[in-house]
């Protein structure tokens, strides 16, 4: 899709508002390939939002990333609108740029679960709002969410600090976590009939963690465990007797993880898809650096957590993101999460001393993976508010 928009600024000569497609037929090859240069613009834009609200730009998705999404569609498929804005005097033989990205959205449809669902992620660079972009750009997402056949749009917006309760501020379905009731992305979904349905908690860990802590919370949770669980470490790749119990547990997350009022289906995973998931990574210039919890009875991984980060170390992002941390229903109760992610962290130290920071996401109802994370020294850093409406059939 190729098509104009509105005028972004009023007057002569002002510059016209395109909307540009980016689907995983059209993607470019590689970030080097001349149409990369939306995918450029789409990351050089996010990551202003960021530093524009937060003041860094750690939750920024790496442009790498962006393009890995696009490329393949065999279990997510990642199509993406793009803002762009042409000077009207523009010469015909004017190559364009990141820097004409004003805007875009980014949409997400589980190709082997939730079929009706489309997960969108829409920003404005903060130079260009107020223009009527965003609305541009909601009504284009809303008409491929349509021709997907598809009815349920789940979006999050990004909240850069939560208020303090009062009468300023406005609290999900869950009733747990607030968002600014006047800012501009809860008025845009308010006007459009989106309802807040979960609030996510964004947090930091700056590196190093006294060592000392670590040790003592791994013995506090040992004294839990027993000899009945043992603490595993992987960097980068996984042996063939694990993915299958890494699987089940990735199976459980899309609906053991609070969702709000959010509507989720159980995603299934399988040896094969653990084996893409962990490819792909690899693809991006990324790596995996997961702990698994084994139940030494049955020889089966019971629980894990992951930390994804760049393959080298990145001056530009000295960052590792928290993926998934799941414990198995029948093993809750003997501190395994807490094992878990202080054995990542203790990996993570001796192997990766480059990586300044871990950012993580968590349901503000999710009491227990909160608390782990702030005995831990997490800090919360805003977060994001999850939004959903249902089109009419």
């Amino acid at each position: 899709m190729d098509r104009p928009g509105a005028r972004a600024h009023a007057g002569a000569m002002a510059p016209t508002l395109r909307l540009v497609q980016l689907t995983p037929d059209d993607a470019p090859a590689s970030l080097d390939d001349p149409a990369a240069w939306l995918v450029h613009g789409v990351a050089r834009v996010d990551r202003a939002v960021q530093l524009a609200s937060r003041g860094h730009a750690d939750a920024a998705d790496p442009v790498a990333q962006r393009l890995g999404q696009l490329w393949h569609a065999d279990y997510v498929r990642t199509q993406a609108v793009v803002a762009v804005l042409v000077p009207d005097d523009a010469a015909a033989s004017v190559a364009p740029s990141p820097d004409d990205v004003v805007g875009f959205v980014w949409l997400r449809a589980l190709q082997t679960s939730n079929p009706d669902a489309v997960e969108i992620e829409l920003d404005v660079h903060p130079d260009h709002r107020r223009r009527g972009i965003g609305a541009a750009l909601w009504e284009a997402a809303i008409d491929l969410v349509r021709g997907m056949g598809r009815h349920v749009v789940q979006v999050w917006s990004n909240v850069p600090t939560e208020p303090p309760d009062g009468p300023g501020a406005l609290a999900p379905s869950t009733g747990s976590g607030r968002i600014p009731a006047d800012d501009d992305a809860t008025r845009f979904a308010l006007a459009r009939g989106l309802a807040f349905e979960q609030m996510e908690r964004m947090s930091r860990l700056d590196l190093p963690v006294d060592p000392s802590l670590l040790r003592r919370f791994a013995e506090a949770a040992a004294e839990h465990s027993r000899d009945d669980y043992r603490v595993r470490t992987w960097d980068g790749d996984l042996p063939e007797e694990v993915l299958a119990d890494v699987a089940a547990l990735e199976s459980r997350m899309m609906t053991d993880a609070p969702s709000g009022g959010l509507e989720v289906e159980t995603d299934p995973w399988d040896a094969d898809r653990m084996r893409t998931w962990l490819a792909r990574f690899t693809e991006r210039g990324q790596t995996v650096l997961l702990s698994g919890a084994e139940h030494v009875p049955t020889g089966r991984l019971v629980g894990y957590t992951a930390l994804v980060l760049a393959a080298e170390p990145d001056d530009a992002r000295p960052t590792a993101d928290q993926d998934t941390t799941i414990v198995d229903p029948g093993h809750r109760g003997h501190r395994l999460g807490m094992a878990l992610k202080v054995a990542n962290l203790q990996a993570l130290a001796e192997r990766r001393p480059d990586v300044r920071r871990i950012v993580t996401w968590n349901a503000e109802e999710n009491g227990p993976m909160l608390d782990i994370n702030v005995a831990l020294g997490f800090r919360p850093d805003g977060g994001w508010a999850g939004w959903q409406l249902r089109l009419p059939s």
